[in-house]
């Protein structure tokens, strides 16, 4: 064996290269990324092991000791989206830097058998090289998957084309138009894209040497015969058409002009690997899709920042940090305390539990409503595991790990205490101090779910040692469900804490989010103008059939037309519009429904009692009422069909009688520009303040908290791609002209700022203006 990129003399005839000794020494690189450096030492070796007349076969392989991953693909930070640079995949680069493609041919052209030993995740660019190979083999680790749709892209490495000659279409069609990452090894059995499997008594390395031997001993005419470059695609093993699955699979595909350019662009790809007449044909559509993909589609820049947002978000700011004591939790690893039995509590429970945490403790003061909440998160695993989204084995080991009590003195132990109770000041400040004294690890973490209340207020009752392991974990209803954790800096939390709860969330697989501590934090502050503004239109335009409707303002916000998950008036009623009102109420806004009295704090904002209406008068609370904005019946959808309501045109028409603009329509792009360009500024006055550290943040948010669409990036994004910034300034001036009782609409200096410059958002806080516009 040898290492055939330093050319050493070699004893036995097989080579073997390591993808991982690429890398430059010191250099970070886990999951054997396909950068520059490891190309040009992928091409050095395998010349030089093809031109040694000793070596007569090659193994390539992600380690040398077969542990690991073999490539989780090309190293996506080398795709800066300009003119020049295609991530390495298909535009040769300066300094004879070979592409994945050029290191496909060479590998799918050799004159000499190479086996590709899979372990791991074996993804994207990694995949492709894998495909060029002559042989594939592998152990149970593996998994592979061309998941490159997801990031706005097609498998421009041969993938559309090699994988369908080798697997057939169906499979194709699943493993990259849905960008799967998943593959196992009984279905690369299964399809034909592996030749064998270790056995029980040979590691992988040792499985493909056995393999390379062989296929050293075969006549060299059976090379022509295993390079998928010379096969056609094989016709389906069911009997229908290459075509016709094709046709079936456009049916489910997003729209091109709502998220599904590049789905579109995956299955174009794989059509032509049966629809024309030579592979070399077929790659040369690969490349001109996947290069206008790269260059020209601002759905693949927004799929791109996204990916590079969650984990920038998700990463801590500093790669060197003492040891935080509460290490241990973020492998997965502690007692922890949950307060609260209703749906947030029980949510946050389930979340810990499926992660291997334990004991999980469950407490509430109210026996019936602990009970209750018992019963939902074990029926809950119990469904998952029915469903085989658990193992068996699993669950037996995870409900034996959840506790109950009444009494918040079991959490004693604890190494990290979620409180989850009422969003009250007073009540939640009363826990804090009663566990002050009751946790007994005085470096244990103390946390709180609020979604609104001030962090620092609640740390207060904390003796001064423990506030710096105090900070907000704001889950996201359906907590186990919810991907989004805003985690609030109080301004004793220390850096050690924030790191701590970081590794925590990603280890229950959420994706964490550092925010400041304000009202709201960012996802609910910026929640505010747009569902008030929301409500005021219908006041304005309402009325009457002929007026702007609830379903209007829906279609224009939700998935008809702009793509959020719902829109603000479904949203509402799955959240519960009580909570909305229970927020206005506690901040002195509404109306006294026993005094008659305005709310002190309303002052001279332009408000409409509308909404306090619906709830106070009308007990209208959303689904859970089976009435809110929309009426909901059991029969219909599982009671979550929204169903127009008469109840609630009529209260309309009654707010909507004096508007001199009532019963008028605007179209939908008028609706948006009411209701998101109020939402951004909002943003932008988050990041004036420094509650957001960076506009990718605020992306983030959006996307896993709110429904954004990610193929319009999140609000940030939206506003400096699919909008500009100028015509977001020229359009809040006029609004806050037309409405000066509305200071959402007044433009933040931020913004004005950017314009002012010429700067998108981002690009601003990428150069470093922003420690200008700190520092005055």
């Amino acid at each position: 064996m040898v290492d055939a990129a330093n050319n050493t003399p070699a004893t036995a005839a097989v080579a073997i290269i390591a993808i991982s000794n690429g890398s430059p020494p010191g250099a970070s690189n886990p999951v054997n990324a396909l950068g520059a450096p490891v190309r040009q030492y992928l091409q050095k070796s395998l010349q030089n092991a093809l031109q040694d007349q000793s070596i007569t076969s090659i193994v390539l392989i992600g380690r040398p000791d077969g542990k690991g991953v073999f490539s989780a693909g090309a190293d996506i930070k080398e795709f800066s989206g300009s003119n020049s640079d295609s991530g390495g995949v298909t535009t040769s680069e300066p300094g004879g830097i070979p592409t994945l493609n050029d290191l496909a041919h060479l590998i799918e052209g050799a004159s000499k058998p190479i086996v590709a030993a899979l372990t791991g995740a074996c993804l994207g660019g990694g995949m492709e090289l894998a495909l060029a190979a002559q042989y594939r083999v592998a152990n149970d680790t593996l998994k592979y998957g061309l998941p490159e749709v997801k990031i706005g892209l097609i498998p421009g490495a041969g993938g559309t084309q090699r994988l369908p000659r080798l697997c057939g279409v169906r499979h194709a069609l699943d493993v990259i138009v849905r960008g799967r990452i998943n593959g196992t090894v009984q279905e690369g059995l299964k399809f034909g894209l592996l030749d064998g499997v270790v056995s029980k008594e040979e590691t992988v390395l040792e499985c493909a040497l056995r393999w390379a031997t062989w296929a050293s001993s075969l006549p060299p005419i059976t090379l022509e015969s295993r390079r998928l470059c010379c096969r056609t695609v094989p016709p389906d093993g069911e009997g229908i058409e290459n075509k016709d699955m094709c046709a079936f699979a456009l049916q489910s595909l997003p729209p091109k002009e709502k998220g599904g350019e590049s789905a579109h662009a995956c299955l174009e790809s794989i059509q032509a690997s049966f629809g024309l007449p030579s592979f070399d044909e077929g790659m040369e559509t690969e490349k001109n899709l996947f290069n206008d993909l790269l260059y020209h589609s601002l759905q693949g820049r927004a799929y791109r920042h996204i990916f590079f947002a969650e984990r920038s978000s998700s990463s801590s700011s500093s790669s060197r940090r003492k040891q935080a004591p509460g290490d241990q939790l973020g492998k997965g690893k502690g007692v922890i305390g949950v307060i609260g039995a209703g749906t947030m509590g029980r949510g946050i429970a389930i979340a810990f539990l499926r992660a291997g945490f334990g004991p999980v403790i469950l407490v509430d003061v109210n026996p019936k409503g602990l009970k209750a909440g018992v019963q939902y998160i074990e029926s809950t695993l119990q469904n998952e595991a029915k469903k085989g989204r658990l193992t068996k084995s699993k669950l037996n080991g995870i409900l034996p790990l959840l506790e109950s009590s009444t009494n918040l003195s079991k959490l004693a132990g604890c190494d990290l205490v979620v409180e989850a109770a009422f969003e009250n000041l007073k009540v939640k400040r009363e826990i804090f101090s009663k566990l002050n004294t009751i946790v007994q690890k005085r470096e244990a973490l103390i946390l709180s779910n609020t979604s609104t209340l001030d962090v620092d207020a609640i740390a207060s009752s904390l003796s001064p040692g423990r506030r710096p392991f105090c900070a907000g974990m704001h889950f996201f209803s359906p907590a186990h469900i919810m991907k989004l954790v805003e985690v609030v800096r109080g301004v004793d939390t220390s850096p050690e804490t924030l790191s701590v709860i970081r590794a925590i969330t990603k280890r229950i697989k959420k994706v964490p989010v550092v925010v400041g501590n304000c009202d709201g934090f960012v996802g609910n502050r910026m929640i505010h103008p747009y569902t008030t503004e929301s409500t005021l239109l219908l006041v304005d335009y309402g009325g009457g059939k002929a007026g702007l409707g609830i379903s209007d303002v829906d279609a224009a916000i939700g998935p008809k037309f702009f793509g959020m998950a719902v829109g603000p008036f479904v949203m509402s009623d799955i959240a519960g519009n009580d909570i909305g009102y229970n927020i206005r109420r506690e901040k002195g806004i509404i109306r006294d429904p026993k005094t008659g009295e305005v709310g002190p704090n309303r002052k001279e904002i332009r408000y409409t009692e509308l909404a306090d209406d619906m709830v106070e008068k009308m007990g209208r609370v959303g689904q859970k009422a089976r009435k809110g904005w929309y009426n909901y019946d059991p029969k219909v959808g599982k009671g979550r069909k929204p169903l127009p309501s008469s109840e609630m045109q009529s209260l309309i028409d009654k707010y909507s009688m004096n508007s001199s603009q009532g019963g008028k329509k605007l179209n939908y792009e008028e609706i948006v520009h009411r209701v998101l360009f109020p939402l951004v500024n909002e943003g932008f006055k988050i990041l004036e303040e420094g509650i957001a550290s960076d506009p990718s943040d605020i992306d983030i948010i959006y996307l896993y908290g709110y429904g954004w669409p990610a193929w319009r990036g999140g609000p940030m994004f939206w506003a400096d791609n699919y909008v500009g910034l100028p015509k977001i300034l020229g359009e809040l001036e006029k609004f806050h002209h037309m409405h000066p009782g509305s200071e959402y609409f007044r433009p933040s200096k931020l913004l004005r700022e950017c314009v002012g410059i010429g700067l998108g958002v981002q690009e601003y806080y990428n150069s470093g203006s922003v420690k200008t516009l700190k520092s005055e």
